[in-house]
């Protein structure tokens, strides 16, 4: 590609009130300005990271974008490059807009001319591809999660004479993620923020499969083998875990379903409940929060017990509606199994573990685009463990430590969606032999399960535990 490494664009800008931006000023340009321009009308098509060739009003194709850094860091800088193709010659006064929203319902506006101001959409040339190099700073107050990049071309001209209209349309909305109003979501990535500068969120890489998976629970299926395996959790309040009382996890997805396994080591394994949404936290059981849209709104919890049991709710909002109310909600086409090495409810002999496994549909997650995930996507995840001794829980682990309270998701860590690389990428954990795969172990059997989503209404979640114990 022509000079991609040789731009260094014109830094713009920060928040704009609003979202109104100034009408683009004719220039007359100097050398060096010419030069940077022509710089950066490309002699090949590009490869970006990020791929749309989204199609504008069949005049103008965002081919795609690239970041310089992901994650990124509040307070530090970004550089987004665009890679714009002018299909045909275009009249007016159009400029590109950027809304970059952040966690925590910031948004930043960043709307601008392409080639640092210098060359409008209306000077483009049919057939140019143009490099399109964009500085500037995360706002330095930004909340660690997901952030989401959306653009399109307007022109604030047609906006003052018609209060409406002023967006290119979008040709190919079926083909490219968008908000239904001409702006496409040109990517999704994840931000550290300030809150946790001195701890970074743990992140889960999921592989996707290789080869198809079997749901029962035996982590012996050959497309497990290439799953990275997650450090063993620590304790739930952040302090190291009991190796004798390991838990690891393990994620794999495809076009429909993401898939996780956990390995958990337990002397004593027990849990009594025959009933789904009934209060399994009380004793054994593996949890689950997934967070679409990386903003602590429409998030699942998903709990399951070493009796195969299964807990699963969603919250509008932090702990809204109360649990009771929130387990109404069924996750469509959910699947678990379970294997036992050892003997269930039985507690004067010493037990080794047991395995999970859980299939939850892409389209079950609210708020989790695109579908299926590109090489890059996250979504935010905390995965916990709950251990009982007779009957009664005694300690919990978290992949990401959330203190005194599960339902924190600003301290819970990422997936990030992958697509294994010819060889197995350096520092890649092997996945030990799991539990299922060892000789003398009992299977629960799988459970498909299905209803209708039911009504969630807004509430407080008042479900407690032992004192020794984070609040749930």
């Amino acid at each position: 590609m022509l000079h991609r490494n040789a731009v260094l664009a014109v830094a713009i800008a920060a928040m704009v009130a609003g979202g109104a931006c100034r009408k683009p000023a004719k220039v007359i340009l100097t050398k060096d300005q010419r030069m940077r321009i022509q710089e950066n009308i490309l002699a090949e098509a590009p490869t970006p990271k990020y791929l749309l060739n989204a199609n504008f009003s069949d005049m103008v194709k965002l081919i795609g974008v690239d970041l310089s850094v992901e994650p990124a860091q509040a307070g530090s800088e970004l550089v987004i490059t665009y890679y714009w193709e002018s299909l045909k010659p275009v009249t007016g006064a159009w400029k590109i807009f950027v809304h970059l929203e952040l966690p925590g319902g910031k948004r930043m506006v960043l709307d601008h001319v392409p080639v640092g101001e210098l060359y409008p959409i209306n000077q483009w040339v049919q057939g140019e591809i143009i490099q399109d190099v964009q500085k500037f700073i995360v706002d330095r107050e930004a909340k660690t999660g997901n952030a989401v990049l959306w653009a399109g071309i307007f022109n604030e001209e047609i906006y003052q004479a018609r209060g409406g209209g002023d967006r290119m349309t979008l040709v190919n909305k079926d083909q490219v993620p968008n908000d239904g109003d001409n702006r496409v979501q040109v990517a999704r990535f994840l931000v550290h923020g300030r809150d946790k500068a001195t701890r970074p969120a743990p992140q889960l890489v999921s592989m996707r499969a290789a080869g198809p998976i079997q749901v029962d629970g035996d982590l012996g299926d050959p497309a497990w083998a290439q799953a990275v395996v997650s450090s063993p959790f620590p304790a739930a309040g952040g302090g190291p875990g009991d190796p004798a009382r390991a838990v690891t996890v393990r994620s794999l997805w495809d076009d429909t379903h993401l898939y996780f396994a956990f390995d958990v080591r337990d002397q004593q394994i027990g849990s009594t409940f025959t009933k789904r949404d009934d209060e399994l936290w009380n004793q054994d059981c593996v949890e689950l929060y997934l967070d679409g849209a990386a903003d602590g709104k429409d998030y699942l919890e998903i709990q399951v017990s070493p009796a195969n049991v299964v807990f699963d709710a969603l919250f509008t909002s932090h702990r809204t509606p109360e649990w009771q109310t929130a387990k109404r909600h069924d996750v469509p086409g959910l699947q678990t199994a379970v294997v036992v090495d050892g003997t269930l409810n039985r507690h004067d002999d010493e037990d080794r573990g047991y395995t999970v496994e859980v299939s939850v549909p892409l389209a079950s997650i609210p708020g989790l685009t695109p579908i299926p995930p590109q090489d890059g996507n996250t979504l935010r995840v905390n995965f916990f463990r709950i251990e009982s001794r007779d009957g009664k829980v005694v300690g919990a682990n978290a992949f990401s430590p959330a203190g005194g309270d599960f339902h924190d998701l600003d301290k819970a860590g990422t997936l990030r969606f992958a697509v294994p690389a010819a060889e197995p990428a350096p520092g890649a954990h092997v996945a030990p032999l799991p539990i299922a795969s060892r000789p003398g172990t009992e299977p629960v059997a799988a459970r498909a399960l299905r209803r209708p989503p039911g009504e969630v209404r807004p509430g407080k979640d008042m479900r407690k535990a032992v004192r020794s114990l984070p609040t749930r």
